[in-house]
């Protein structure tokens, strides 16, 4: 059987010595850091650098979920309030203005990340809001307006490049049309494919980003059996196999 590569997590924020032995025999493919595992500045520097150290990896991929406000793993070291819809109420109001302020913030959040060692954020969230869309999403998503979630996807992703960090977009095909959370239950979506297809997945259409982070949805009018994160179906319209997008 072929081997998948994994992402893991640390349980503090020192490496123990079972830890250790995963990351120089194990060879994950990368680690995702959470609040748990920062308390200070040096402290996650020096973990970082351990972290590289026993994966013997100057390039071994540091991830984090980073997105700002309610979803911030970096509170201990910095104030991040920024959400978001922020961004997208502001491109609704002024785009050109939007974009600067937006290229600004993430190039000045790189830099923390590259003081640090990170070098993978979970962003952009391209999912679309609605009037059902439940809360664990809430300010997270840029806007109603898929067309704007694509274009501040699409811009988010360029200005990360250009810092050379790698971005995560979350969750496809889309959490925006789902009233629960995924986290504790399975959502199940009845829209029908038109309708999907036309907002909640046109965000993540020929998207840039190398990564991407899936949503635990039933998608019942294309897979009744499985949430798309383990959905092997195609959409079958005119006679033509389509890919979900």
């Amino acid at each position: 059987m072929k081997k998948k590569p994994i992402i893991i997590s640390i349980k503090s924020s020192y490496l123990d010595n079972n830890e250790k032995t995963l990351l120089k025999t194990g060879k994950p493919w990368g680690i995702i850091l959470f609040k748990r595992n920062i308390k200070s500045l040096s402290q996650i520097k020096k973990l970082v650098k351990n972290i590289r150290k026993y994966a013997k990896d100057k390039k071994f991929p540091i991830l984090i979920d980073e997105e700002g406000q309610t979803v911030s793993r970096l509170s201990n070291i910095i104030e991040h309030s920024f959400t978001q819809k922020f961004f997208g109420d502001l491109f609704n109001f002024n785009p050109i203005l939007s974009l600067k302020i937006y290229e600004n913030y993430i190039d000045n959040l790189c830099k923390i990340f590259k003081t640090i060692g990170i070098n993978l954020n979970t962003v952009p969230v391209l999912d679309v809001l609605t009037k059902n869309t439940h809360k664990i999403i809430g300010d997270r998503s840029f806007s109603n307006n898929s067309k704007i979630v694509k274009k501040l996807g699409e811009a988010c992703i360029k200005y990360y490049k250009n810092n050379k960090v790698g971005t995560v977009i979350k969750h496809i095909p889309g959490h925006g049309c789902a009233n629960l959370d995924s986290h504790f239950f399975t959502p199940k979506v009845k829209l029908n494919y038109k309708n999907l297809h036309k907002k909640d997945f046109f965000p993540f259409k020929k998207s840039k980003s190398f990564f991407a982070m899936t949503a635990h949805i039933l998608y019942t009018s294309i897979d009744k059996n499985n949430v798309a994160t383990f959905s092997k179906k195609n959409n079958i319209k005119n006679n033509k196999k389509e890919t979900w997008f």
